[in-house]
């Protein structure tokens, strides 16, 4: 699993990982100045991915929702962005956040990753992020509720290595698992890992 050291505020997350198919990306914490770059994540979102993240069809995300999904705490409600890119041509390509629920030791967590990138490990990635800052905020469970036909999401949550209680209802798929690391997690975070390092390789040609 990933270090368990972390910044002194979560604010400052930032750190480099690699996709499984050897690609570099960037996985930080979501700024308040960040408003232009999620908007237009959100525009390259196809109906149906924004439709699994929101329950519901959205052509636009308001100013108010810009405030409340990039001006956070990071305390209750934590977000971090995987990107591609540096500085001004930097680019959003997925997002994830935890926002602490009424009972202080769990919190919710959802993900949206633009469909180009479906399958290359970034909602992998930021599940693992998020839930190692969790960790260190004292909250020891996550809870997220998924359309039954989300198969990309529910994927992701049930190769994460973490256990899983299932709650049907009425068309979603409702998951609580505790976010302590097992020895499935670490099999499962050293799998991606090598086979992203091995991808990496290839990508850089033989080593002399």
């Amino acid at each position: 699993m990933p270090s368990e050291s972390v910044p002194s505020s979560p604010r400052e997350y930032n750190v480099h990982e690699t996709l499984r198919d050897g690609a570099k990306i960037r996985i930080r914490a979501i700024r308040p100045d960040d408003k232009g770059r999620l908007l237009e994540h959100f525009h390259g979102l196809s109906p149906a991915s924004v439709h699994n993240r929101f329950f519901a069809m959205r052509r636009e995300l308001s100013d108010s929702d810009l405030a409340r999904l990039t001006e956070l705490d990071f305390r209750d409600h934590v977000g971090l962005a995987a990107t591609f890119g540096d500085a001004e041509a930097e680019r959003f390509i997925g997002v994830g956040r935890y926002i602490r629920a009424a009972e202080p030791a769990r919190a919710e967590v959802a993900f949206a990753v633009l469909d180009e990138h479906h399958g290359r490990g970034v909602g992998t990635l930021l599940l693992e992020h998020l839930a190692k800052l969790a960790r260190a905020s004292g909250i020891t469970e996550f809870e997220a509720d998924v359309l039954a036909d989300n198969r990309q999401m529910l994927t992701v949550f049930e190769q994460s290595g973490f256990r899983l209680r299932r709650e049907a209802r009425l068309g979603t798929v409702h998951l609580v698992f505790s976010i302590g690391e097992t020895a499935a997690s670490s099999k499962a975070h050293d799998e991606r890992a090598s086979a992203a390092a091995h991808a990496e390789g290839e990508i850089g040609g033989p080593r002399k």
